[in-house]
């Protein structure tokens, strides 16, 4: 069925200040058929500057939010001549007339009305429901060809779990594949995932009676929001296909180009949305020490010396083992001592690098005794929650004793008792016993050694000066580069911070804040992980640097909601983000 086109103008006259401004809208074309889509045209005369204004929302009418934008300029009958043009794309959902009325447009300081503009929207014709047709079956085709699949071990997760979870790439083996442009990407920020790396490939899948190339990303997946959250997939691969029009990739579904005849396109492949509970842990008996660890556990700590002297330290090494959130894990709380000075521990892991899931995860911390006696070490405290059991269990170290000696006394050698001088009398040298030496073999002349040449002398002398200068350049290097990676994360926690405002995202903005504080404190104190350090061991290594009382408090209280929002004490629909900000510069400023 053939349709007669036509468009509908409908102008109106303007007069501005000095020059005359004409306001034309319409519809091109003015009438379509359900399945097309038309252009919402404004065409202003006598000026080429940007105008401001909204347009009326129609129900059922969708208007493209950028328009395309034309300028031009001629000269008609000697008189010149301006205009601009902004075309909008539209998209009706439904058939019947669609209306846009008068509305009126801001001009240099002054507003102008735009006219009415009428579009008119049939059946879809036969053309149309074929051409839909066709479109489905391609994408339906495209999705059979190329597709993504998560796989998640389970049903619900627990706010601040992580589990191992895969990513799986499909392409069929008919489908030209050229290559995978990049690893997928995740949609969605109630989920942080771990880094992909290179995929493993498996081949001759069958799926559908179709056989598949499988590429897999195992990665961590960490919950971070509470709710029923929605998380996807995209990447893009290269097909090869025919140099042929008509059709957004020449459905590579069915044309397979032989011997790498034809043209790369880019294609985008989705996974379907995935939704997945997360919910918070218990509140109920919580144990007064748990800092977020979740997962499944088990403890064990041991001592590198039993006796030491008074002074020397003592290494005490808390080891994790089992599945959880080994990247999330602060070190564990120590019991406080009179006996004991420690000191900030050092962690390290070891197991699967790619889920930071599974494996072990040890803390080492260094004690120093501060008397001497048979000292008992104080307990590491640790508690976590197990989501399989749905329950919270503590632990503590075993106990280890430990005897200290007090050492040697200092003794001023100003005041230490002289010695008195030996009466002995000293042995003359006439009563020396002089041994017999046997004469050598008889020489006529001395044979005068050959010396280094001075050139091949200061040669060998370059080489070690060389491996000297070249250890001095490449370590001042990995200093420069771990000094600009250090502010690089700075910088992406003072983003975060700021971006939160906007957002109005309450956890980004403390989860920033808290990054930041780490950082900077790590930075003062030299501390190897400062990741790892907790709200307590951040205020007691402030402390050390004679602050304010006031400014000890406000950080305390910042970081007290940084603590009840990562693990679900309190509401952030209570926080005030905008005076919590000002407050949180203002601390930041004052640590050097």
């Amino acid at each position: 069925m053939l349709l007669t086109l036509f468009i509908q103008w409908n102008s109106i006259t303007c007069h501005g200040q000095n020059r005359e401004i004409r306001i034309d809208s319409s519809f091109q074309p003015a009438s379509i058929t359900l399945s097309n889509l038309s252009v919402y045209k404004i065409v202003i005369h006598g000026t080429q500057e940007n105008p401001q204004g909204s347009i009326p929302s129609v129900p059922g009418l969708n208007l493209s939010g950028n328009p395309q934008t034309f300028r031009s300029a001629s000269f008609i009958n000697g008189v010149p001549s301006v205009r601009l043009e902004l075309s909008f794309q539209a998209k009706p959902d439904r058939q019947g007339n669609f209306r846009i009325p008068n509305w009126n447009l801001s001009i240099g300081g002054k507003s102008h009305q735009v006219p009415a503009a009428t579009l008119q929207v049939l059946a879809p014709n036969q053309q149309d429901l074929l051409k839909q047709q066709e479109q489905k079956q391609q994408e339906a085709d495209l999705r059979q060809a190329a597709f993504i699949e998560f796989v998640n071990p389970r049903e619900f997760l627990f706010l601040g779990e992580t589990v191992a979870a895969e990513i799986r790439l499909f392409l069929w083996d008919r489908l030209p594949v050229t290559r995978v442009e990049r690893p997928p990407l995740k949609t969605g920020d109630a989920f942080s995932i771990t880094e992909l790396d290179q995929p493993t490939e498996q081949r001759n899948v069958i799926r559908s009676n179709k056989t598949y190339s499988v590429f897999t990303w195992t990665v961590g997946l960490t919950a971070a929001m509470t709710g029923n959250q929605s998380l996807s997939f995209d990447t893009n691969i290269r097909v090869r296909t025919k140099n042929q029009r008509g059709s957004p990739f020449n459905n590579p579904f069915f044309n397979d180009p032989f011997f790498g005849f034809g043209r790369d396109e880019s294609i985008k492949v989705t996974s379907e949305k995935n939704w997945i509970e997360v919910r918070s842990p218990p509140k109920d008996q919580r144990p007064p020490h748990f800092q977020g660890a979740i997962g499944s556990f088990l403890t064990e700590s041991s001592i590198d010396k039993e006796r030491v002297s008074l002074g020397d330290p003592i290494r005490l090494t808390f080891t994790l083992r089992g599945n959880g959130n080994f990247a999330a894990i602060p070190a564990p709380a120590i019991a406080p001592s009179t006996d004991f000075k420690v000191g900030p521990p050092s962690f390290s892991f070891s197991g699967s690098e790619r889920t930071k899931h599974q494996g072990e995860q040890s803390f080492e911390y260094v004690i120093t005794p501060l008397k001497a006696g048979i000292l008992e070490i104080p307990e590491v405290l640790f508690s976590y929650f197990d989501p399989s059991k749905e329950q919270y269990f503590s632990t503590s170290t075993q106990s280890h004793t430990v005897r200290v000696d007090p050492g040697e006394k200092w003794i001023d050698p100003s005041n230490a008792p002289q010695e008195e001088a030996s009466e002995e009398p000293l042995i003359p040298v006439t009563d020396l016993f002089q041994t017999e030496s046997e004469p050598g073999e008889w020489v006529l002349h001395l044979h005068p050694s050959t010396s280094l040449s001075p050139w091949f002398y200061w040669g060998a002398q370059t080489i070690p000066l060389s491996a000297f200068v070249t250890l001095l350049i490449l370590g001042s290097k990995r200093r420069n580069q771990k000094r600009d990676n250090l502010r690089q994360k700075e910088n992406q926690f003072a983003r975060k911070m700021k971006e939160s405002l906007s957002h109005k995202d309450t956890e980004l903005f403390f989860r920033s804040f808290k990054g930041l504080v780490r950082m900077k404190v790590g930075k003062m104190s030299k501390h190897r992980n400062p990741s790892s350090l907790s709200s307590r061991e951040l205020l007691s290594l402030i402390k050390k640097e004679s602050n304010s009382s006031s400014f000890i408090e406000n950080l305390e209280d910042l970081l007290q909601k940084c603590d009840d929002l990562e693990f679900a004490k309190g509401d952030s629909t209570q926080v005030s983000l905008q005076e919590n900000y000002q407050e949180a510069i203002r601390i930041l400023k004052k640590i050097k």
